[in-house]
């Protein structure tokens, strides 16, 4: 029995994708707790379609991310932070800092799970590097000893 699954199952398959299994297994498990359906031709079009939008939106969001990495690479961002006479910073910079001041120099909003970076704890120029899937890009963060 011919089924399309609509979610993940262990050992069977992943979601949106066809399978041939028993017909026992197929009506008495995925079908009954709603993990598949019945691979009918007006199914399989509107798989197909939901796959074309899934894709489509994947697409656009790395073009929006290749974007995003042009704007913020673009020219360093300087961070101001209060550090002692030897450089170092009496807080250290984090993910939150840097997105914060991206958000405020640049005008765009980065995601925390995109930022690959340490802590910085001392005063200089530090590489943050954006990462999304295999799509990869650099921004650079001045760390400057605030005066006050």
């Amino acid at each position: 029995m011919k089924v399309i699954l609509l979610a993940d199952v262990p050992k069977v398959g992943n979601r949106y994708e066809v399978k041939d299994l028993s017909q026992g297994y197929a009506q008495n498990v995925l079908l009954a707790k709603g993990l598949a359906v019945l691979a009918t031709p007006h199914e399989l079009a509107k798989v197909e379609n939901r796959k074309k939008e899934m894709e489509k939106k994947k697409q656009d969001e790395m073009n929006a991310f290749e974007k995003l990495i042009g704007v913020v690479s673009s020219e360093p961002i300087v961070i101001k932070v209060k550090a002692n006479e030897k450089g170092h910073l009496f807080k250290s910079v984090s993910k939150r800092d840097v997105i914060d001041a991206i958000k405020s120099n640049k005008g765009v909003i980065v995601d925390e799970d995109h930022l690959v970076m340490d802590h910085i704890k001392e005063i200089g120029s530090h590489n943050i590097i954006l990462k999304r899937g295999d799509k990869k890009g650099e921004c650079e963060i001045v760390i400057e000893a605030d005066k006050k």
